[in-house]
């Protein structure tokens, strides 16, 4: 899901808008009076026009968060607050609302108005009270803004085709091998909770498009290790991972030794309980150690057809491939 929301203005920026558009606003009349009348008519109407479009695309600009997928889901309450992100775009629809009541009713009681002071003073009294309400949800519009750049920068996950999580300790050669079976470039991108790339790969098995995920800092280290939002993200992957790749590497050359790296693998089988797990040997180029798993390389590329063979059966039990 690629989210692009726009940027959300504070009450100030917003308010400046409105009242700069209505600034520009003349219209002739038959006397200087009905003239400053209609002027300050279409001075109202444009502010609450502006407001109401301006503030209905903040609005629209966030996803729906009850039809949002499940991975989605958790992920934004993680970052930002399910109830919190809910509370503040109501704030913006009752402003939205508000503003728009305020100065239609100004407009229509300064049609009654003969003076011009009168009818200045009406316009003035609506410009107060439009900027009491957008100032109320000011916290709200700049929690918004905060969240719509948390949201621009998720890393774009299908969350509809087969998807292959990578794990393993660090330096096992998780990003190579998700480099080597690949089309294309993998792409990486940061979640706003966590300072590790997370390299997103695509590969075909037959007619169908799948999606390879390697997450530095979620599912390369023990549980006791992670700080709750990566526990929480975890828990978020089991909702998106139809097949979990457990990534070894017996040489140890990656500077743990195996036994850790299969408590490792016996902790992710107990998070991810409904998720098929498949173990694989890197680095046989090094050293081929016979643990009863798959040797492979993803240096010199051996043995990855056996591996996309591995990653097909174990994907049969969720998907026709």
């Amino acid at each position: 899901m690629d989210f692009k929301i726009p940027p959300i203005l504070n009450a100030q920026r917003l308010l400046d808008k409105a009242f700069r558009r209505a600034s520009k606003k003349r219209k002739e009349g038959a006397t200087k009076e009905e003239s400053r009348k209609k002027t300050n008519s279409a001075k109202l109407n444009t502010v609450a026009h502006t407001l109401e479009d301006t503030l209905k695309r903040y609005e629209e600009a966030f996803p729906s968060i009850d039809n949002l997928p499940q991975f989605y889901h958790e992920i934004i309450d993680i970052m930002i607050g399910i109830d919190k992100l809910k509370k503040s775009i109501g704030a913006v629809n009752w402003a939205k609302r508000r503003t728009k009541r305020v100065l239609m009713e100004s407009a229509r009681n300064l049609m009654k108005k003969e003076t011009i002071e009168e009818m200045e003073q009406i316009r003035r009294q609506a410009y107060g009270r439009t900027s009491s309400i957008l100032n109320q949800i000011n916290d709200d519009l700049e929690f918004l803004d905060d969240c719509k750049k948390k949201l621009n920068s998720l890393p774009d996950i299908q969350t509809d085709i087969p998807t292959v999580v990578v794990a393993g300790y660090p330096n096992v050669g998780k990003s190579l091998l998700v480099s080597k079976i690949s089309s294309g470039k993998p792409k990486v991108a940061v979640y706003p909770f966590t300072t590790k790339e997370v390299g997103i790969g695509h590969f075909e098995l037959g007619y169908h498009k799948c999606q390879l995920l390697d997450t530095p800092g979620l599912l390369d280290r023990p549980d006791e290790q992670r700080n709750d939002i990566e526990k929480q993200a975890v828990n978020a992957l089991e909702s998106l991972a139809d097949l979990i790749l457990f990534l070894y590497d017996p040489t140890g050359t990656c500077g743990y030794p195996l036994e850790d790296q299969e408590a490792l693998a016996d902790e992710i089988k107990e998070s991810f309980p409904d998720v098929k797990l498949i173990e694989v040997d890197n680095k046989s180029d090094i050293d081929e150690k016979d643990n009863g798993r798959l040797h492979m390389s993803a240096l010199e590329e051996s043995n990855l057809e056996k591996l996309m063979e591995l990653i097909k059966e174990g994907l049969k039990y969720k998907y026709d491939l």
